[in-house]
């Protein structure tokens, strides 16, 4: 059990919430670049990130990092978008809603609504995204997907996991993103230094934490003697040991504690 804790600890400080094998292609790790990375925190100091010359720390708050590189390359790692549940197009939303979207929509829709809502709200044309691929992780609510973006003359390349988070007691839910953009011409020359960077990636365990938690604080707990139905840790999103095992490093069964599904003790 101190091994578990210790490995739980390490694991939480370390927060990568895109690993070797969900935002950089397996095939590449043995080409991964070897920059010198200079670490940088955001202001609030709640997530890091290692960057290469020419590469800048532009956004980061509450977990969040959005680095830009030298070629147009954005690295957007830890973005939380809030959604409502409810038929699309749906107004009323309040301030902090991107947009209403059933939670049973496929996140291929999530995530196509997510990319064309941010362009728009930074006043830039609406790119088209098509899909590669998709992989299932560990947990339902997410996938990770491969595709490109295609907008006027511009084109790139994408790689990108998405979770969508059980919506709260309003109906409001978090969409999760952890994304790499490059330009198609780039793709190849730049996955290697992508990969490194999205590796040095850390957020601190509280913030990884609040991350996963709810977006509405729940309601008050129900009277003394009431019974609430338990949702296994393996299937809670918001388990964050859990979520660290079986989304961020897909770690095999038997490194899995077996309160996450796996048969490791603990």
């Amino acid at each position: 059990m101190d091994h578990f804790r210790q490995n739980l600890a390490r694991l939480l400080i370390v927060s990568t919430l895109a690993i070797t094998g969900m935002l950089v292609s397996p095939a590449l790790i043995n080409a991964a670049s070897t920059a010198t990375l200079k670490t940088t925190q955001t202001d609030d100091k709640t997530a890091s990130i290692g960057l290469p010359d020419g590469w800048v720390l532009a956004k980061g708050a509450n977990g969040f990092v959005y680095v830009k590189g030298p070629h147009d390359e954005g690295i957007s790692l830890g973005a939380i978008i809030i959604a409502k549940n409810a038929a699309s197009g749906t107004s009323d939303l309040g301030p902090n809603v991107a947009f209403a979207m059933p939670f049973s929509a496929n996140l291929k829709d999530k995530f196509t609504t997510i990319v064309q809502k941010s362009a728009a709200k930074a006043k830039m044309p609406t790119p088209q995204v098509t899909f590669a691929s998709q992989t299932a992780t560990k947990l339902p609510m997410c996938s990770m997907f491969l595709g490109s973006l295609t907008s006027s003359s511009e084109s790139s390349k994408f790689e990108a996991v998405v979770c969508s988070l059980k919506p709260d007691y309003l109906g409001l839910y978090k969409n999760i993103v952890f994304s790499a953009k490059v330009p198609s011409s780039r793709a190849t020359t730049d996955r290697p230094i992508v990969q490194q960077i999205v590796q040095s990636y850390r957020v601190t365990p509280t913030m990884f934490r609040r991350m996963l938690a709810p977006y509405t604080a729940p309601p008050p707990q129900p009277p003394s003697g009431m019974v609430m139905p338990v949702m296994a840790p393996y299937q809670d999103p918001t388990n964050s040991d859990c979520f660290d095992y079986n989304v961020i490093r897909e770690s095999p069964p038997w490194e899995v504690p077996m309160h996450c599904g796996g048969y490791q003790p603990g």
